[in-house]
Formats: C-alpha cells, structure tokens, sequence
C-alpha cells in the first residue's frame, strides 16, 4: 500500500484507477481508494484492538483539505478508544427559488420589489432557479455571471449585483454555506462595469410656468397628483397609493406607512397643499384611494401632448431638493421631507437628531413658496 502525500494535485495527476488504496504520509490512518468511477476518502486503523473503516467522501466533491480536517477528527476519537459513527448525510440546499421566496418573506420585501427581483432572476439566472443554492459557489456560476456583466447595462448589472448577494449572503447565515458572491470578485479583478450615474434633471426651474400651463389642461386628479409630488417630493408610488386615511386634515398631517426604505414618513399639511387634500378627500372612506385611476407612469407623457417641457416625475422630487438647497435648508431637514436614510457613518443623524413635522413645516412652506415664485414668474 503506497505511502504518499495525499494532495489535490496528486489526485489531478492520477491515472491509474485500479482499486488501489494511497496511505497518507502526515496522518496515519488518513487514505484514498482509486476505483475506476469514484475515488473515495477514508479512514483505515484500529479501535481497541479492531480493525475500524470508514469512508469520509468522495473527491473531488470533498477536497482534500476538509476531507484531511475530517479524518484528523475521526482518528482523534478512534485514539481516545471511542468507536466513531458514520456523519450524517448534510441535508441537501434548498433552490435558489426556494431561498428567494424566504429571503423575500423575512425581509418583508415590499410587492413591487419581490415582483422586480424576481423577473431579474427568471430572466438572467433563469437556469439556476431550480438548482441547490450551493451550487452558485462553483466556477461555473461565476462564468455565467461573468457573461452577464459584459451584455448588461450598469443599472442592470447593479440590481443583479445586489439581489443575488444579498440572496447568497442569507443562504449563508441560514443554512450554513460559505458562498461568496461572484460580483465581489469581478470587482475586484475590474470586470464590472462603471456604476449607473443618476438620471440628470430635465425640467429646470425656468421651465416651470410653462409646465404648471401644460398641468391645468389636464384632468383635475392628475394635475393634483402632479402639484402634490412637486410641493411634497413624494416618490411616485407614495403619491400613487395614498388613502384617505392617510390625510389627518385635522392635525395637518398626511403619513404614509409603508416607503421605500422601510422607515415611515409624515409631512406636514401646508397651505399649498391643504385646498387640494380637501378636494381629493371629499366623499371618501377611509381606504379609498386619492388619485384612483391616475395612471401615473403615463403622466409625463400627457403633460407633454398638451405643451408641457419634457420632464420625469423624479424631476419634482429633484426640483425640491435642489431649491431647498439653494435656500439653505438644512440636510437632516431636506432627509427628513424626502425621507432619505444618513449614511451609516452619520452617528450623529442616524441616532442622536430626531425631527418631527412641526420641524420641517416652516422649512417646507419656504420652499413651496419659492416653487409657486418660480410658477408664476414671467
């Protein structure tokens, strides 16, 4: 029985598959069986005066490394006089549709988020849906998405980036893999391509008479709808799926529960906007929504038929931010009104300074204002 250092490269280099049991050099009682279809891991030496076998795994599904840390632990047992059993089977991964679906539950990922997430996966890692989530540690997962960056658009390839790391980093914690996520590592060799810079605003301040010209030949809820995003920033689902139960015209405050970053927000109901929240809560109960029928992807574009700049609706939200700016508004108030999180070195914002509607009202009416000058200006 050949006595060698049993390595991985030995295993490369290996023709002869005949049965033929290697020792191992370093760890006595540590070998490998070459059979003509499988070569098998195994312990071979004695446990109180018997003879004891057991079969550690087969490569190269184990390698040598884990199948030499294995054996080292086997033997240790056997020194100690104890019998070891054979280790259990590892319980089979579940698939990525099945991690994703989990991801998705526990995250409490929102609707729209899950649907966008997963037509990401079925579109592009469509192959990989069905098959173990340990598999996307191999080589050949890394190709694919190597192959995916260099077809992709930044955007898109920042969206994969971050759902299928997110999704391996949970399959990590949860069922106990090591998986490191290939965008990692054609990042770190150079091959993702430059990140998505931010869509530059195309309404501009000096275009705003001719865009509020445009709005007042719409309907009376989609030029609401539109007023309302421009004075509050709003993100277009928020403003989208606001109920009456949202528009406290009592306290003057409008909230909304659920938001892109998880973190609830409420806004102070000014009197720029309180003529039109009445308007839109008239007749309602409590679970109606607002701007029912408001199609509100398509209302940039039915601006436009009637004379309107081109424009996005995140240029509203950019059109506060950018006045308010110019104002002198301060960042954790502008955060506040737009509900963006401080970065997470920001201890002092993130943790210590906590504003309420009352803080941000005054700073909002001033930039409404400034908006409404803007409007009217000739």
């Amino acid at each position: 029985m050949p006595i060698v250092l049993i390595s991985e490269s030995l295993l490369l280099r290996a023709t002869v598959r005949d049965g033929r049991i290697l020792r191992d050099r370093m760890l006595s009682g540590f070998c490998v069986r070459l059979n003509p279809r499988k070569v098998t891991f195994r312990v071979a030496t004695s446990v109180a005066g018997k003879q004891f076998r057991m079969n550690l795994g087969h490569w190269p599904l184990m390698s040598v490394q884990e199948a030499r840390a294995q054996a080292m632990d086997v033997l240790a047992k056997c020194r100690r006089g104890e019998r070891p059993h054979r280790p259990a089977a590892p319980a089979p991964s579940p698939t990525l549709r099945e991690v994703h679906a989990d991801y998705c539950r526990d995250k409490r990922i929102k609707p729209s988020s899950q649907s966008r997430y997963g037509s990401l996966l079925r579109t592009h890692f469509g192959a990989w849906l069905d098959r173990p989530v340990s598999e996307l540690g191999q080589l050949e997962f890394t190709e694919h998405c190597r192959a995916f960056v260099q077809r992709s658009g930044a955007a898109l390839v920042e969206l994969a980036r971050g759902v299928v790391g997110a999704v391996m980093k949970y399959a990590n914690a949860l069922h106990g893999l090591d998986l490191a996520s290939p965008f990692t590592k054609l990042a770190a060799v150079g091959l993702l391509p430059v990140r998505a810079q931010p869509r530059a605003r195309v309404l501009q301040e000096a275009d705003l008479p001719a865009w509020r010209a445009a709005v007042d030949k719409l309907g009376e809820r989609q030029r609401d709808f539109l007023l309302l995003t421009l004075y509050t920033g709003l993100r277009r689902n928020e403003c989208a799926d606001l109920r009456r139960d949202q528009i406290d015209l009592v306290a003057g405050v409008l909230s909304i529960p659920e938001t892109k970053n998880g973190k609830p927000l409420s806004l102070p109901i000014t009197p720029a906007m309180r003529e039109m929240l009445e308007r839109r809560c008239s007749g309602l109960q409590p679970g109606d929504a607002l701007f029912k029928g408001v199609a509100a992807g398509h209302l940039s574009k039915m601006a436009a038929r009637v004379g309107s700049p081109a424009f996005m609706l995140h240029d509203l939200r950019k059109l506060l931010a950018t006045v308010g700016e110019r104002l002198g508004v301060g960042d954790a108030v502008l955060r506040r009104i737009l509900n963006h999180t401080p970065q997470k070195g920001d201890v002092l914002h993130r943790h210590y300074v906590q504003l309420g509607v009352e803080d941000v009202k005054a700073p909002l009416e001033r930039i409404q204002a400034s908006l409404d000058a803007a409007i009217t200006a000739q």
